[in-house]
């Protein structure tokens, strides 16, 4: 394999220098480096001078080889757009297929009524469209050099049925991908430098000179090693707490929830995962009145765990010894609220439980399966309904994490020679899933009105240029910001008349087959945004 040109502030601490480029992006996340692979598979855009900047060990994904039995604790779903991106710029093929669960359905159901909405790929209509079938097929136009092949026929067998709502990965996984495909365009020749281990330390205009432009019209980049890059475009993938969006003086919008997320990675037990509708390729979600509980399918026995809930509980949550933890997440998805709230109140300032877990909970689920055995007997049907999701044994050790949970929306995605893109745009609740398919789909439009300046002799970093990316991505944005919102407030009480109406509408709309098509197929994103440039 050939080596990555990465360049670190270890490495090129040095008399300070001056370097030019077309596009410098700060941030080798996922969004930042998903644009460096665009740009450098492109056509169009495979000629220009790419920078790409990262404070952290870019290199160490390369060696990303866990054990099968072994999952990091951030995990993404990929809709089928997504997955088109990722097929068209090379790094789908990059990734290990056996690393990737289908989702091929969702329980999602209210804490308190017992409401429930099922969402089957099945039964999507156009999921065997042209686009899905580009997309699962293999046909998604990819550029020169690039083989699309590897790992196909894993791929394509797993979907001759029915194609997925969704494809479960480690967030690490993807980044393995990327940077594998960045190696290849480094080693074909293309003009993409990696600063990994490098801290911006300021960013000025003033520096740049250029035979087309006025000095001082380009941005300055001044990082830790010394070295100074000069960019015509200047790209903000360095999330939540953008320099670069501090830079443009661009503001962002928002406020912190009174919520954690906990994640974590579950070994579930085979043998309640194998029933009709249950275990691997199913979504679960919860919503219980301190957050949404969600359990997303892996491949090997194992599942990622998404608990919202609040900062004091997430805590508690993170220091429970393992067997208690797993029984409190089972809990999660049956128990009442009121259950809940006795077992979190049980929990001492160590972590340990006061009271003994496994048996409140054997004891109250008892009781609970008494009262619908009887009920059923008398003629009427359970509001519970009868899938489960499957039962949790172990948590894999080291990966429950808590971390704060917020909105943001920048009041604007670029200025003249700034543009952003991701988490430093934007940041969504992780209730829906969105945030990693929200940020693919900002880099898929950036590419594309860069090249549209580059094809028609525009400059790309002039706010003219770049104003196509704001008008397809800001309001879309938006709107999923705001849809997420308004689901967590809606289901973060348990006011009986709001728990009426909501439950009415989830009913509702789960009998209403045209109505949760539509819903199924924004969340895959099927729907093509009608603002297209």
């Amino acid at each position: 394999m050939a080596a990555i040109r990465f360049q670190s502030t270890e490495a090129t601490k040095a008399a300070t220098t001056t370097e030019e480029y077309d596009v410098v992006i700060v941030g080798g996340g996922i969004a930042g480096s998903a644009l460096a692979c665009a740009l450098a598979s492109a056509k169009a855009s495979g000629t220009l001078k790419v920078a790409l900047i990262e404070a952290f060990d870019l290199s160490n994904h390369i060696n990303f080889s866990p054990r099968p039995d072994q999952y990091s604790n951030r995990v993404s779903s990929l809709t089928p757009k997504s997955v088109a991106f990722l097929k068209k710029i090379g790094v789908w093929s990059e990734l290990d297929l056996s690393r990737v669960a289908a989702c091929e359905g969702m329980q999602v159901w209210d804490g308190v009524s017992g409401a429930r909405i099922t969402f089957d790929a099945a039964n999507v209509d156009g999921v065997q469209s042209s686009f899905l079938h580009q997309v699962f097929s293999g046909n998604v136009p990819t550029p020169p050099g690039v083989n699309n092949n590897t790992n196909q026929e894993t791929l394509d067998s797993s979907n001759k049925e029915a194609s997925p709502l969704a494809w479960m990965t480690e967030n690490l996984h993807v980044q393995y991908g990327l940077q594998k495909q960045i190696v290849g365009h480094q080693a074909r020749g293309i003009k993409l430098d990696v600063f990994e281990k490098t801290k911006v330390q300021g960013i000025t205009t003033g520096q740049g000179e250029s035979a087309q432009l006025p000095k001082g019209d380009w941005p300055a980049v001044q990082l830790d090693n010394g070295k100074t890059l000069v960019t015509r475009l200047l790209v903000g993938a360095d999330g939540v707490n953008s320099p670069v969006r501090s830079f443009a003086k661009i503001e962002s919008l928002g406020w912190d929830y009174s919520q954690f997320g906990l994640v974590a990675t579950l070994q579930i037990d085979p043998s309640t995962s194998t029933a009709p509708g249950q275990g691997r390729g199913i979504a679960w979600q919860r919503f219980l009145p301190t957050g949404p509980i969600a359990m997303l399918p892996l491949n090997n026995g194992y599942a990622s765990l998404v608990w919202s809930t609040t900062p004091k509980i997430a805590q508690d949550l993170k220091k429970l010894p393992a067997r208690d933890f797993c029984a409190l997440v089972n809990a999660a998805f049956s128990a009442s609220p009121a259950e809940l709230e006795y077992l979190y109140k049980n929990i001492g300032p160590d972590g340990q439980p006061l009271v003994d877990f496994q048996k409140e909970i054997e004891w109250r689920t008892g009781v609970r399966d008494a009262e619908m055995s009887q009920t059923m007997v008398r003629g009427s049907s359970s509001s519970q309904g009868d899938d489960k999701p499957p039962r949790v044994v172990d948590v894999q050790e080291n990966t429950r994490a808590p971390f704060p949970l917020r909105m943001r929306n920048s009041s604007s995605y670029v200025e003249d020679r700034v543009v952003l893109v991701g988490d430093a745009a934007h940041t969504v609740h992780p209730l829906a899933g969105q945030g990693l398919n929200q940020g693919l789909a900002d880099v898929e439009c950036l590419t594309r009105v860069i090249e549209t300046s580059l094809l028609s002799g525009s400059d790309i970093g002039n706010i003219h240029s770049l104003t196509p990316y704001s008008s397809e991505r800001f309001l879309p944005n938006l709107a999923m910001l705001g849809t997420v919102d308004k689901l967590s407030k809606l289901y973060n009480t348990d006011f009986g008349p709001v728990v009426w109406a909501r439950s009415l509408g989830l009913t509702a709309v789960d009998k209403m087959g045209p109505i949760k098509n539509e819903i199924m197929r924004f969340a895959m994103g099927l729907e093509e945004p009608s603002n297209r440039t």
